[in-house]
């Protein structure tokens, strides 16, 4: 959620869309300009052309309240009454007073693709979102890793690096390659890298 924006940092997330990047914004994003100031015309401000929707009533929930989603999660913190004004619906609320009204947004602008998360999905339905709009956009991830393992790919001219943080009470194992070196440790691999729980790895990749 990008509570406050400048006018350059919002042209340059939404040209990103335009030009064909895919865009994913959360809630309460582009409400107030640099200076704070609430940005005229309806929510979501900055973004609202880009996403493709405007809100004119916002219905923040209780710590201990959710709203049931049409794809089978639920919502917490948040909810608002979303227009579509170009975006198609994704997600609806299947409760509440805003049963019916779209929760989770996809629009093409420009070459490319917003979308607008207009409430806090559980864990679960957020990381299937996210999934499929990474899965949406071609990228193809880094590495296959467990569940709660951080997984960062630099490249340098003759070797990539490979950062690998587990945010597990469990050690995790990641397939490397059979060259690489786990640089930390100065150690070389045999085609997996055990990461501790809780702990990082930092392993060099020869191409």
């Amino acid at each position: 959620s990008l509570y406050l924006i400048d006018d350059e940092g919002a042209a340059n997330l939404t040209g990103f869309a335009e030009r064909g990047g895919t865009l994913a914004v959360g809630f309460h994003s582009g409400m107030v300009d640099a200076n704070c100031h609430v940005r005229l015309g309806g929510y979501p401000g900055a973004f609202r052309e880009t996403l493709g929707v405007r809100t004119d009533e916002l219905f923040p929930l209780l710590p201990d309240e959710r709203v049931r989603l049409s794809d089978g999660g639920t919502g917490t913190l948040w909810s608002e009454r979303l227009r579509l004004e170009g975006a198609q619906a994704v997600t609806s609320y299947e409760d509440g007073p805003l049963a019916g009204v779209p929760a989770i947004t996809r629009n093409a602008h420009g070459s490319g693709t917003a979308w607008y998360l207009a409430t806090h999905p559980d864990p679960a339905t957020l990381a299937a979102l996210l999934d499929r709009i990474r899965t949406e956009a071609g990228v193809e991830r880094v590495r296959e890793a467990p569940e709660g393992v951080e997984v960062a790919r630099r490249r340098g001219p003759d070797a990539d690096y490979l950062f690998l943080i587990n945010h597990t009470d469990r050690d995790a194992h990641i397939p490397v390659s059979p060259e690489a070196t786990e640089l930390l440790s100065g150690k070389p691999t045999t085609g997996s890298v055990t990461v501790p729980a809780g702990e990082v790895a930092v392993v060099r990749e020869p191409r």
